[in-house]
């Protein structure tokens, strides 16, 4: 039987892994699809070719003859994963517990939740040292490499000129020597810490436990779950040490000294580790 659908994936996204909890979760056979890896190391993401199947250059991404045109959202894949198979339904009936997860959903995919805040900003001299000699800078410099390239090749394409500019501004402090020039981008990353810390806050005030949004486990469990081991992975924790929050406290104490994770946090995510999806998609941290 061939795949019914096709999965654009990267190990390391945060969002890809919601398609992978969610595929294990409803135990999709793997005949049932086909995994395309699209490199982000290397600014495969950009390439004109996979444009046109997500033309935010982003994954995941799912494309099936039963639909009308590719998924770019991770949202809407989790929803059409749901949706293959009736058992462990993820999305809720129940209009209050719709509503729970949709505060969850919300956050973790706003602005100030961004996980590159973690990964890739720097508050100081010493951060943004570390920063450019490690592969965070690989990853910056690459995409500005690959979206160059794809800019000469095509300068009326709506998408390169502004993406360029865009990744532009932060290979800049990559790839210049620290200066003033870095002042106001170490206030800024530090302000990102800041509301990052608070986007934790509010997490630990919505969860309901023993998973997100209660009994059943949901797709604000999936959501949640992917970006904040995203984030324990980008701020160095030891990718086995699936429940050491040390690494990412200490490292926002540093913008706001009082905080700590918190915890229905921690009794929350003992909850959603001990589950095969997640033991099935994240043996380690990534």
């Amino acid at each position: 039987m061939a795949p019914q659908f096709t999965v654009y994936t990267f190990a390391g996204s945060q969002w890809a892994q919601v398609a992978h909890l969610a595929l294990a979760q409803k135990g999709v056979p793997e005949d049932k699809y086909d995994l395309k890896e699209i490199d982000l190391m290397t600014g495969a993401n950009f390439d004109p070719e996979y444009i046109k199947i997500n033309p935010n250059g982003t994954v995941p991404s799912i494309t099936s003859p039963s639909l009308d045109k590719p998924l770019t959202e991770s949202v809407d894949i989790l929803r059409y994963i749901d949706a293959l198979e009736g058992r462990n339904a993820l999305v809720p009936s129940d209009p209050a517990v719709k509503a729970k997860v949709q505060a969850i959903l919300d956050l973790v995919h706003s602005h100030d939740a961004g996980t590159n805040t973690i990964l890739l900003l720097a508050r100081d001299k010493e951060e943004m040292t570390g920063k450019k000699a490690s592969g965070f800078k690989d990853f910056v410099v690459n995409r500005q490499t690959r979206l160059e390239k794809e800019q000469a090749a095509d300068p009326s394409h709506s998408f390169y000129g502004p993406k360029v500019l865009e990744n532009g501004a932060l290979n800049k402090f990559y790839t210049t020597e620290i200066g003033d020039e870095h002042k106001d981008f170490f206030k800024d990353s530090d302000d990102a810490y800041k509301a990052f810390a608070r986007v934790l806050d509010s997490l630990d005030s919505l969860l309901v436990l023993p998973y997100a949004a209660g009994d059943a486990v949901t797709e604000a469990d999936f959501h949640a779950t992917a970006w904040l081991a995203h984030a324990l992975w980008g701020a160095g924790t030891n990718a086995t040490q699936i429940q050491d929050f040390s690494v990412l406290e200490k490292l926002i104490q540093k913008s706001v000294p009082s905080f700590t994770i918190g915890g229905r946090t921690r009794q929350w995510w003992a909850s959603i580790a001990a589950t095969a999806a997640f033991k099935k998609v994240f043996p380690t941290l990534h």
